[in-house]
């Protein structure tokens, strides 16, 4: 059955889209996001395309992205074929952990490039911007650290 959306709920859901959008995913990856926080149920990729309106294909690449930023996870259900997706037991932990993984990885690659390259007008652009994932690493870990504090309450 067709899960039933108030005003209100496609409201936040079409907005989260929006903020998505603005922070670089896409418009659809936002409200795939919206519709499982308002739903807090798993989904099957039929179902999300025939509440939201949008296409399976569209939903398809959506959703690699929000696996990828380890918000939703895959979900099974007995006696079923379908694969469904649901958020994850605690997605923004699991997001910050992510980006932290990519920062560090990041500084590595800058810090990698300042070993070999040896021209001199790149060596402050290159620290930086070695500087600036080590900054962003320890935002992340920071939030992470705050973000756990809160779920142990």
């Amino acid at each position: 059955m067709r899960e039933i959306l108030t005003n209100e709920e496609n409201d936040f859901i079409d907005r989260l889209g929006l903020i998505a959008e603005s922070g670089g995913l896409t418009r659809i990856s936002g409200r795939i996001w919206g519709l499982l926080i308002v739903t807090g149920k798993a989904h099957a990729p039929i179902e999300i395309a025939e509440i939201l309106q949008i296409s399976r294909a569209s939903i398809s690449m959506a959703l690699k992205t929000l696996q990828t930023l380890e918000l939703v996870e895959l979900k099974t259900k007995a006696g079923t074929r379908h694969t469904y997706f649901a958020m994850r037991e605690h997605p923004y932990v699991s997001m910050l952990q992510a980006h932290s993984k990519q920062a560090k990885a990041n500084t590595t690659v800058v810090t990698n490039a300042m070993k070999a390259i040896q021209r001199p007008e790149a060596r402050k652009r290159l620290e930086d911007l070695e500087t600036f994932y080590k900054i962003m690493d320890e935002g992340y870990l920071s939030m992470l650290s705050r973000l756990e504090q809160l779920e142990r309450r």
